[in-house]
């Protein structure tokens, strides 16, 4: 027997069992014999080469018959290529959790194994992911076999992270979030993304707050859904605040202002959980929502008419509006609304010179934004410092672009604890003073609060003017002031 024959456990890209003689030759599986011996039979035998060269080994792996008969070329390159593979799968197959091994670190050492002949980790990368998925629990198939338990389920620090299970609910919320979540309550930020949401589920909903000293946004829970029910919100945050309490020595909480997109069912929601809370709409979304319908309903109409692109703008600036009365209740005088004085004036304006099309969009705004919410909640007059839901923008696009599509539910988690784990070390070096506070980066948001306050001031002295109107007519002392 040849003393020189090495022989290395390998496998085919279908995981069946495979070995590799002195990393040139490569030998599948065949059969197990009665005693157990297994035979081997070389891969070129199914090619055109018909190589019948095959190997007999015991189950210790010694030989017990070797033929060589090989009638091609070696294969140096692509037994290297397999022996990587097999030795990185098994890593993977080692680890408690798949998704913690790094196949690039393994393949930097392997390679060095390897030397010269070693295949590039780019044309084995979608292998190796293959097989690191394939280790994972079997894909849920529905939001029902979702289990109670879970590696998934604690944090890096080995805390509890899923709090609360349900037909329709999933929420996770380390006790570090519940923490900040408490502390850090005067303003709260929720969204549902549905990009990221595991094919099982329809959205991952999130909350997040604002740590005023770091002048950064921190995640505070992160929830799984089925729906978008109010009643699946209202369940969510009575859990949310039941774990938030129970870190806060069993006190109430009481936050003071809640942002979220325009969806009734979220703040409806909240203000069952929270009646005193303030509901504060996302400015980006109603301008948005504008834009959509002003372009489906008079888009000609306003790109044609300067007058008109006037009235859009001041419609799509009502946010920075006082509105409260301008015009204080004295001598027995009627209290004037400002935002619905310049709706109507817009409004009169338009039927008088028939812009039906505009006409349109003004009845949509009024059913929206008038009737149908409270103008409070999507007005930001003195408390535009966070005048849209950004806490939210970055943070959604940095999630969507983790991930290529939508994956299975085991996946999202662990990225979802991943994330826990990295605010976590983030907040506990800027606190400590490891690390800086983030800077704050000025931009759109002090220019318009700038405009405000100038506004604010000609608003005052109009005021003024108005009341003292008002007194000298109450007089007739007005004629030479007209």
């Amino acid at each position: 027997m040849d003393d020189k024959l090495k022989i290395e456990i390998s496998e085919t890209n279908r995981g069946k069992e495979q070995i590799i003689i002195n990393k040139k030759y490569k030998y599948n599986f065949s059969t197990l014999k009665k005693d157990n011996t297994k035979v081997y039979i070389c891969t070129e035998y199914r090619t055109s080469n018909k190589c019948k060269s095959f190997i007999i080994l015991y189950n210790n792996k010694e030989v017990l018959k070797y033929k060589s008969s090989y009638n091609h070329l070696e294969k140096e390159f692509s037994t290297s290529i397999s022996i990587t593979k097999h030795k990185i799968k098994n890593e993977i197959r080692k680890s408690l959790i798949p998704l913690d091994m790094r196949p690039k670190r393994i393949y930097d050492e392997v390679s060095q194994e390897l030397g010269f002949i070693c295949p590039e980790y780019n044309s084995i990368k979608s292998q190796l992911s293959r097989s690191r998925n394939k280790q994972l629990f079997p894909d849920i198939k529905t939001f029902e076999e979702i289990p109670d338990e879970s590696e998934y389920y604690r944090t890096i620090r080995n805390e509890n992270f899923m709090i609360f299970k349900n037909s329709n609910l999933v929420i996770f919320q380390s006790p570090f979030q519940a923490k900040l979540f408490s502390k850090y309550k005067k303003d709260i930020f929720a969204v549902g993304t549905f990009y990221i949401a595991s094919i099982i589920s329809y959205q991952v909903f999130i909350t997040r707050t604002y740590v005023t000293e770091l002048n950064g946004f921190y995640t505070t829970s992160f929830s799984v859904l089925k729906d978008k029910k109010q009643s699946t919100y209202e369940i969510l945050f009575e859990e949310i605040t039941k774990n938030v309490i129970k870190y806060n020595n069993n006190i109430e909480i009481t936050p003071k202002n809640f942002h979220c997109d325009f969806e009734k069912g979220i703040s409806n929601a909240v203000k069952k959980t929270f009646p005193d809370i303030n509901i504060k709409y996302c400015i980006w979304h109603y301008k948005r929502s504008l834009e959509i319908n002003k372009n489906a309903l008079c888009y000609k109409e306003v790109e044609d008419n300067n007058i008109l692109y006037i009235y859009y703008k001041a419609i799509s600036n009502l946010l920075f509006i006082n509105p409260e009365f301008i015009i204080s209740n004295c001598c027995n005088n009627p209290l004037h609304e400002y935002i619905f004085d310049i709706y109507n004036k817009i409004k009169s304006s338009c039927k008088a010179c028939d812009r039906f099309q505009f006409l349109k969009f003004l009845e949509y705004f009024k059913n929206i934004y008038l009737n149908n919410y409270d103008i409070k909640s999507w007005n930001y007059y003195k408390s535009i410092k966070h005048i849209t839901n950004n806490a939210f923008e970055s943070f959604n696009n940095y999630l969507n672009n983790l991930f290529a599509k939508k994956f299975f539910f085991f996946k999202l988690i662990y990225v979802l604890q991943k994330e826990e784990s990295l605010y976590y070390n983030d907040f506990e070096r800027r606190i400590g003073g490891i690390w800086n506070k983030k800077k704050r980066i000025l931009g759109r948001t002090e220019e318009i609060d700038g405009l405000i306050r100038h506004y604010e001031k000609l608003e005052s002295e109009l005021i003024k003017m108005a009341i003292i109107k008002m007194i000298l007519l109450n007089y007739g002392l007005i004629v030479y002031l007209i």
